[in-house]
């Protein structure tokens, strides 16, 4: 290994961003839940990402999105079905 080359050490025993992305649309009971609150909750960036890997565990969630009047969208996820 060069010495330029960083090292990652997987230490565990935390709970994954998918995790806590269930765990957010869990408590939202359904209710639409922002991709800003998403971000600010599970600290992912790629929260599509983290939802593609929920639906590949069996997850039911649902996007939408609105665009403002100036034409800025926003996204939207709500969980349908654990």
């Amino acid at each position: 290994m060069n010495d330029l080359q960083a090292t990652f050490v997987f230490t565990g025993g935390g709970i994954s961003q998918t995790d806590k992305l269930i765990d957010r649309l869990q408590r939202s009971a359904g209710q639409w839940v922002s991709l800003p609150t998403l971000v600010g909750y599970t600290g992912a960036y790629a929260v599509h990402s983290r939802v593609s890997d929920a639906r590949k565990r069996g997850c039911c969630i649902e996007q939408r999105t609105e665009v403002a009047k100036d034409g800025v969208r926003h996204s939207f996820y709500r969980l349908l079905a654990p």
